[in-house]
């Protein structure tokens, strides 16, 4: 939520959100189907910078 995420170069101040750990599960049918749907990201609203990962 607010811009931080779960990774050991990112020391961004902004707080983790609790609830999301980066990843996801879901079940399968009786024929293994199974959907998941995700939010495609869009792009930041700065440019990147040499100490930018």
């Amino acid at each position: 939520a607010s811009g931080r995420y779960r990774h050991k170069k990112d020391s961004y101040l902004g707080a983790l959100d609790p609830n999301f750990g980066g990843c996801g599960r879901t079940l399968t049918d009786e024929n293994g189907c199974y959907h998941f749907r995700t939010v495609k990201p869009g792009a930041y609203p700065w440019r990147n910078w040499v100490n930018d990962w």
